[in-house]
């Protein structure tokens, strides 16, 4: 055997069950195609542990903070790079919604990460009126790419991945190894991310993608340290440079900029901010994402020899730490239970 597991994908969910794989001292494989658009490409890496709509926690959100938090700074101390900036978030609140706020913060247990009380908006003068604001303290972003490029650097230097195309037709299954192109493992996790639609040994999941774009521009002397959301975010990244983003689309499933998708996020950002920006470039994505808004995660129960992490969706930066930690603690012995509502055995009941 020449390996312990294969990786296919090396976008957020590959990597980090990489890093947890080897963490663990095992000796991972990954296959990664670098003509395939990845969503973490594209992706601010925004940590929000809010559904804003119903006012409810994220998915997941209480076991899933703490072992974000503890997984980027291990990362962080293995790469000596920095990439988990903790901050706070400003969501911009009418009448209406800072009600549900007040009402929805005890009700729905949320006071670890928000809090109970909106303020009032006369300390951001760079913000458009609003009735209130309400202050989300537990929250933050990643930084996907150099995260990404970093961790690849890594495997390039232990000759630990391959940079081509997968070919789902080379795949041999025997009952104790899988086999690649002359080489060998136990099993293989595939972590495509949106290309998980196409491939035939999931055919049976019931993914519902959509794509979204996001816009970096300059706001000049516009002197805010926290994400401002309201329909659209609008992330600080330092020297009055931003992210605003983004928008969504299940129509289009393509990584293509467009005139439409730019205008929306122009138009959404004049509700936060009447100063004009500068755009400096524009990018598309897919997320991936199941019917059910919930991670796909496991082992197939009818071929142990091959499993998924996927449908991360737009909460990729916050829920795949905890995903990918789970799923190599399955690979790797020291557990097997994965929930029911997000284990893939969900979508082959019938098998």
């Amino acid at each position: 055997m020449e390996a312990d597991f294969f990786i296919v994908g090396q976008g957020l969910a590959g990597t980090l069950l990489a890093f947890e794989l080897i963490s663990q001292k095992k000796k991972v494989i990954v296959f990664d195609d670098p003509q395939n658009t990845k969503a973490s490409d594209v992706a601010a890496g925004l940590i929000n542990p809010v559904v804003f709509r119903r006012m409810t926690k994220t998915a997941l959100l209480d076991v899933a903070f703490s072992q974000m938090e503890s997984t980027y700074q291990q990362l962080e101390d293995l790469l000596g790079e920095k990439f988990y900036f903790p901050g706070q978030i400003l969501k911009l609140l009418n009448e209406e919604s800072d009600l549900l706020w007040r009402n929805k913060v005890f009700a729905n247990q949320l006071t670890d990460y928000i809090s109970p009380n909106p303020i009032q908006p006369d300390q951001f003068e760079v913000l458009k009126s609003t009735y209130s604001i309400g202050l989300i303290n537990k929250s933050g972003r990643i930084d996907l790419q150099n995260l990404i490029c970093s961790f690849r650097k890594f495997l390039i230097e232990r000759n630990l991945i391959y940079f081509e195309p997968f070919d789902y037709e080379k795949v041999a299954i025997s009952t104790e190894y899988v086999y690649y192109k002359g080489h060998s493992a136990q099993k293989i996790i595939f972590c495509e991310g949106a290309a998980a639609s196409k491939n035939p040994f999931f055919s049976k999941i019931q993914f519902k993608h959509s794509k979204g774009e996001v816009l970096d521009v300059t706001l000049p002397n516009v002197n805010i340290n926290e994400t401002v959301t309201d329909e659209v975010f609008l992330m600080p990244m330092g020297n009055d440079l931003f992210k605003v983003g983004a928008t969504y689309s299940w129509e289009i499933q393509n990584c293509k900029t467009t005139e439409i998708g730019r205008s929306e996020l122009l138009e959404k950002l004049k509700r936060i901010t009447s100063v004009k920006p500068i755009v400096l470039n524009q990018l598309a994505g897919i997320r991936p994402t199941a019917h059910d808004r919930k991670p796909v995660v496991g082992l197939l129960s009818h071929c142990p020899q091959i499993g998924i992490l996927n449908g991360l969706g737009s909460k990729g930066a916050l829920l795949a730490p905890y995903c990918a930690r789970l799923l190599s603690d399955v690979l790797t012995g020291n557990t097997t239970n994965i929930p029911g509502d997000i284990n893939v055995t969900r979508y082959f009941k019938s098998i």
